[in-house]
């Protein structure tokens, strides 16, 4: 069995329910598929503390969330599509404070 974990971005909360990633976990599609029919447990759903005008006072409470994490000693993490950001000019980026995480 396969130990997941999904981290999201805290921006896509004013919009985001998590149905998609949630049922592309439970019908194992998109990123999921490559686990074909081994079995799969979802560990935890989590977000960023959030980054420019949006974010928590307490930034540091993202060193606690990852230790937490590590210690379900996940064998995946996947990062929801929330985590892109377009650009003024277009282009499609990953956030930074995600990167950071990961």
């Amino acid at each position: 069995m396969k130990r997941i974990v999904i981290l999201r971005c805290l921006r896509s909360n004013n919009v985001c329910t998590g149905a998609a990633c949630m049922r592309a976990f439970n019908t194992k599609s998109g990123a999921f598929a490559r686990y074909g029919e081994e079995p799969l447990e979802l560990e935890a759903y989590w977000s960023c503390n959030g980054c420019g005008d949006c974010h928590f006072k307490y930034q540091e409470g993202i060193e606690e969330k990852l230790e937490r994490i590590i210690r379900l000693k996940p064998d995946a993490v996947h990062v929801g599509v929330c985590v892109k950001q377009r650009t003024q000019d277009g282009q499609v980026v990953t956030c930074k404070k995600i990167e950071e995480i990961c």
